[in-house]
């Protein structure tokens, strides 16, 4: 990390040396540079689309898995492991049978004639990518959520009823702020994941539209910038670990480490 700390700072120059110079050049141009910039964007948005998409699936879920599955509950925490015993590559190409033009989902769609032809834009392209990292961190979003919900007694949900709370008020005022420190340690593991995930918008993006991580390795390997790369890296990871310090001081404060 040091090295590239270092890195970050130098040049390179038109013959593709490396000049020891320290300057800042290479970090204005991550926000100052079109192909940077966008692929910078581009990368919040469709790590922002997967977060709310898990926690919008995940939270339901984990609902029902630590208060309403009863005897069913150890089989379900072992299925939302099980993904974890799969190659991710491998569930990232699942995907791309699933939404290709000759996809299962297209053919399903023109099989009930809700379309006449194939729509090309649910692979390649960042929609296809977002619901793809959705996919595979999904697991990662409910454990923490069902690790909170596990930890809010019954007790509480039957004095709220006790008191003439409805069920939707009872949620509302004790279940759901009790269990946000569990969604926010999610949503970050999820963002955190997404927007430096490589193999995935590789798979699923086919290089129309680059995402930040696909602009790092771009800038490295064919531009042979290792300066330009490094600033880009150490720009994702400072964002990285300062979203993760916000949110652990506050999940400590909520007793949830």
């Amino acid at each position: 990390m040091g090295i590239l700390l270092v890195y970050s700072f130098w040049h390179v120059t038109p013959s593709f040396a490396i000049e020891h110079t320290f300057n800042l050049n290479n970090y204005t141009a991550i926000f100052t540079e079109p192909l940077a910039y966008k692929s910078f964007l581009l990368s919040l948005r469709v790590a922002l689309f997967s977060t709310v998409g898990a926690i919008l699936i995940a939270y339901p879920f984990a609902y029902f898995l630590a208060k309403r599955a009863g005897r069913l509950q150890l089989i379900l925490v072992v299925a939302v492991a099980v993904p974890f015993l799969t190659s991710y590559i491998l569930r990232a190409y699942a995907w791309r049978t699933l939404l290709g033009e000759n996809g299962i989902i297209n053919g399903a769609l023109q099989a009930i004639h809700v379309i006449d032809r194939p729509i090309q834009a649910l692979l390649y392209s960042p929609l296809a990518t977002g619901i793809g990292l959705l996919y595979l961190f999904l697991p990662i979003t409910i454990l923490p959520i069902y690790a909170t919900l596990e930890r809010i007694p019954d007790s509480y949900l039957e004095a709220s009823s006790n008191l003439g709370a409805t069920p939707a008020r009872t949620f509302r005022e004790v279940i759901l702020p009790l269990s946000m420190p569990g969604v926010l340690v999610a949503a970050v593991f999820t963002f955190v994941f997404s927007i430096g995930e490589y193999i995935v918008p590789s798979l699923l993006g086919g290089g129309k539209q680059l995402l930040f991580s696909e602009t790092i390795v771009l800038r490295v390997n064919s531009d042979l910038d290792w300066p330009g790369g490094a600033a880009m890296s150490i720009v994702l990871i400072a964002m990285t670990l300062a979203l993760v310090a916000l949110v652990g001081k506050r999940a400590r404060k909520a007793g949830f480490f």
